[in-house]
Parts: C-alpha cells; sequence; structure tokens
C-alpha cells in the first residue's frame, strides 16, 4: 500500500522528457486528453496540440518522440490510476467475492 503511489510512475522509454517535471508539460498532458476528446485520435497531432497551449509543436516534441509514445503515455498512466483506485476502493474488503462485487457496478444486487 505504501508504495502504490509509486505505481503511477510512467517508464522513462515513452517519453524523452517527463511532462510531470515542468509546467508547459503538464499542459501538453491536460490539453492532449481534451483535444483527443474533442477531435478524435485520427485528428489529433502535435500542431493543433501546440495552437492549444500556445506554443509551438517543436516543443512538445522536446516530450514526445510521436504522437503514438504519447497515447502510450496516457493509456499507462490511465491504467496506472484504475489500478490505484480499485487498491483504495476494495483494501478493507477481505473477501475476494466482496471484491469482486463492490468494484462492479451495479453488482450489490447480485449474487455469486
Amino acid at each position: 500500500m505504501r508504495n502504490l503511489l509509486s505505481n503511477l510512475k510512467i517508464p522513462s522509454g515513452i517519453y524523452i522528457k517527463d511532462p510531470e517535471t515542468s509546467e508547459l508539460g503538464k499542459r501538453i498532458i491536460e490539453s492532449s486528453i481534451v483535444l483527443i476528446e474533442g477531435t478524435g485520435f485520427e485528428h489529433f497531432n502535435f500542431k493543433k496540440l501546440g495552437k492549444l497551449i500556445g506554443s509551438n509543436e517543436s516543443s512538445i516534441y522536446r516530450y514526445f518522440k510521436s504522437k503514438h509514445k504519447l497515447l502510450v503515455y496516457l493509456t499507462s498512466w490511465y491504467c496506472g490510476w484504475i489500478q490505484y483506485s480499485l487498491v483504495i476502493e476494495t483494501y478493507s474488503i477481505s473477501s475476494p467475492k466482496e471484491k469482486l462485487i463492490n468494484t462492479q457496478p451495479n453488482c450489490n444486487q447480485r449474487k455469486l
């Protein structure tokens, strides 16, 4: 439990510069999520992202080699966050069946 938050760290091979270490990097991540949600990943590119964050696209390339690497970063972070949330929600439950029931939506009424 003590090391759980450290598992949210993304492996360094995914990015060139860790976006969590600067304000620009954090804006890149936040704005990427907003832009991908609004336009879809197929229409997402670093030029549009640069315009959204008020910077040129070359500054984004200092953090990520490609939009694929940025997507891998975002999905890795999301999977880590889901794992963290599940552990927190089920930490005090000792029964494996109860853990499953409590982590599935609308399953509280069903019996296993």
